[in-house]
């Protein structure tokens, strides 16, 4: 289990002189094994959704480290029962782990493959602009490979196919085969179960952002103008791996569902729709996980690239606030309780941690118990 260095300063407050400072310091997030694990008991559940889309489900008397909501925004303890709508939970941006394997390279045509290509059929194929620079990288990447390039233009946009070659194995489908995202339906796709590099996860970030993703930007009605990065997909599981992995980075984000409700009579080309897949959005929009992304991704499209260094130049100078009413260590960000409801009486686990108490379920912090 993934746990705290240290205890987390939850002190009751008070106000008034000789109050001494507050550590606002989390420690370090190391391994450890549970102290006690017990329960199997019939309780009753209760489902919690998060701003970001995570949903966690767990007894009433579970304890949760939450920020207090006025006044001195420190620490203090709640049950799940307590619990409500627009209470602040932590979430670690230090739980990052990677493994060696896996080039830049590499990462990036499997993300642009998981976005804009085709692994269902006999041979690989990649949908783009002819122009812009991930097709020009797809050419790139299979003559690195030693595999042969067929191009057949479709209006604005050109098919690549990579070919068999006579006698041998096609060496794309076999780096697609090494990553186990090889035959994924649209619907079904997901990133690669295995410790693989840091370099290669920015790669595939940077893959997915060029091909299902968007750097949008906004001016409010003050004139100020802000924007977010957002990756779009009709797969549920590659939409909160991507999450997931952003997390992994320190990047706060949020996954939301875009369901298409489907109106009467609408066709496309003709041809009635008959259904729509819901589309699932992650979403970066606060000013400084803007800034480490676009730090961190290496978009060739160029008309993205240029746009995403015009959002770091609008919000660039935005620092995250810090008092000493509120503002924590950088290794923790908050995440906000959406809805609380019941889903009856089942089976339900305890555990306890140490050193801290505190243990990351889904990258929430959690109290033992």
């Amino acid at each position: 289990m993934l746990s705290f260095s240290k205890e987390w300063d939850t002190r009751p407050v008070r106000y008034g002189a000789n109050q001494g400072p507050r550590d606002h310091l989390v420690g370090e997030v190391v391994p450890g094994f549970p102290g006690s694990w017990y329960g199997g008991t019939v309780r009753e559940v209760r489902r919690i959704i998060f701003v970001s889309g995570k949903v966690i489900e767990s007894a009433l008397d579970q304890r949760w480290m939450t920020q207090r909501r006025t006044g001195r925004r420190s620490w203090e303890w709640k049950t799940t029962e307590a619990l409500v709508p627009g209470d602040r939970v932590p979430l670690s941006l230090a739980a990052a782990y990677f493994g060696a394997e896996g080039q830049s390279r590499e990462g990036y045509f499997v993300g642009a493959m998981l976005g804009d290509g085709g692994m269902t059929s006999c041979t690989p194929e990649f949908h783009g602009d002819p122009l812009d620079g991930a097709v020009q990288f797809m050419r790139e990447f299979a003559a690195e490979n030693e595999c042969g390039v067929r191009e057949i233009p479709q209006g604005t946009i050109v098919r690549l196919r990579f070919p068999f070659r006579l006698g041998h194995r096609n060496p794309l489908t076999d780096r697609l085969r090494h990553f186990s995202v090889w035959g994924q339906r649209c619907d079904e796709k997901q990133l690669p179960d295995q410790r693989l590099s840091h370099d290669f996860w920015v790669g595939c970030l940077s893959g997915l952002i060029d091909t299902d993703g968007c750097v949008r930007l906004r001016v409010n009605p003050k004139g100020t103008l802000h924007g977010s990065i957002e990756f779009a997909t009709v797969s549920p599981v590659l939409a909160r791996q991507v999450s997931d992995a952003l997390m992994r980075f320190g990047i706060v984000n949020r996954l939301r569902v875009d369901k298409r409700l489907k109106k009467r009579g609408h066709t496309v080309n003709g041809y009635v729709v008959v259904s729509r897949r819901p589309i699932y959005i992650v979403e970066v929009s606060r000013a400084i996980a803007l800034v480490r992304l676009a730090g961190m991704l290496d978009l060739r499209i160029g008309y993205k690239a240029s746009r995403l260094k015009e959002l770091v130049s609008a919000v660039g100078h935005v620092s995250p606030a810090s008092s000493e009413m509120h503002g924590y260590d950088k290794a923790v960000a908050l995440d906000r309780v959406k809805d609380v409801s019941s889903t009856g009486a089942r089976p339900v686990y305890g555990v306890t941690v140490s050193p801290s108490g505190l243990f990351l379920v889904d990258g929430l912090v959690l109290g033992a118990g």
